[in-house]
């Protein structure tokens, strides 16, 4: 009994496997799939959208060629609203954009051997993510000068140091839009609890995460937005004239173990790691047709019986 019983199942087993074309196989691995996860037969995964971020940070002597004369003379600032450049200029700060190949100043100076030698940082960004870019090094005490409405105030920071934050995201098809906008951070090293967003199925919880640092004084009122399409760079740096104003505080500091002035330029590649807008990713040559593979595991034609066995039909009369 328990013989016919195995014998049984084995054949209702090899019945079943039969009933399974290739063709269904490749259906069920497919089709059916990303019909399970709401994705129609036209359909396409929609990956995260990301932006790739390259920055150098290019330290001169004050008023070198490099950083003042030849790389402003090429950046357009136009492309910053008239009402936030204004802004910007009474503050010390500049900001522009560059088309096609840097300044041979400029590329000479960023290709330069050691000790002078220049290494970008690299980011690769969620869109709408942010990343901080350290500009001033940390000093006991500075005095910023800052402009607004046309009035100027002096403000002491003890402890600080000077960032930019660099906010990224996808504009338009090709585009990498930049918000840039400056940082103090200062005071002493404390802790605190902030919101934490809420997870996926946590209903009307609020969350918090402890987080040590200093007090994070953000000018938003002197943000410079822009957009960057593929062969531009951004440029960010200042006016070296304006002694004590924002802009010279984040870009020139004395040299280490020297009398001399250090004037800096923060220089932005952008580009797309993921292109979300149809059209903006390359297309198969329109030659490639796809074709559907021959079903294997089906029945064997006439003529592969025939070839696989060619004494099967017999001698011909």
């Amino acid at each position: 009994m328990t013989r016919k019983i195995l014998a049984l199942v084995l054949a209702t087993t090899a019945v079943a496997g039969c009933s399974l074309r290739g063709t269904d196989l490749r259906r069920g691995s497919t089709s059916a799939v990303m019909e399970r996860i709401g994705i129609g037969s036209g359909g396409r995964v929609i990956e995260p959208k990301r932006c790739a971020l390259k920055m150098v940070i290019l330290p001169r002597p004050l008023r070198d060629k490099a950083v003042d004369s030849a790389v402003w003379a090429t950046a357009d600032e136009q492309v910053i609203a008239p009402e936030a450049r204004r802004a910007l200029e009474a503050n010390g700060l500049r900001v522009g954009v560059i088309t096609g190949g840097l300044p041979a100043e400029v590329e000479s100076a960023l290709n330069a051997p050691p000790p002078n030698k220049v290494d970008p940082a690299e980011f690769n960004l969620p869109d709408g993510d942010n990343t901080l870019v350290s500009l001033a090094e940390a000093t006991p005490l500075a005095t910023v000068i800052l402009t607004r409405d046309g009035r100027a105030s002096g403000k002491d920071y003890k402890d600080v140091s000077g960032f930019f934050r660099v906010t990224a995201s996808h504009d338009g098809p090709t585009g990498v839009g930049l918000r840039i906008a400056p940082e103090i951070h200062h005071g002493p090293i404390q802790r605190r609890f902030d919101a934490l967003p809420n997870s996926a199925g946590a209903m009307n919880t609020m969350q918090f995460g402890v987080k040590d640092g200093q007090q994070e004084e953000t000018f938003r009122d002197l943000v410079a937005a822009l957009t960057l399409q593929p062969g531009q760079i951004a440029v960010v740096g200042c006016d070296p004239d304006r002694r004590g104003s924002l802009g010279g505080y984040l870009f020139t500091q004395p040299e280490a173990n020297s009398d001399r002035i250090i004037q800096k330029v923060l220089l932005i590649w952008a580009s797309r790691s993921n292109p979300g807008e149809p059209g903006s990713q390359p297309k198969p040559p329109a030659d490639l047709v796809p074709v559907e593979p021959p079903d294997l595991t089906g029945p064997a034609r006439k003529d592969e019986s025939a070839s696989a066995n060619p004494k099967a039909e017999g001698p011909k009369k």
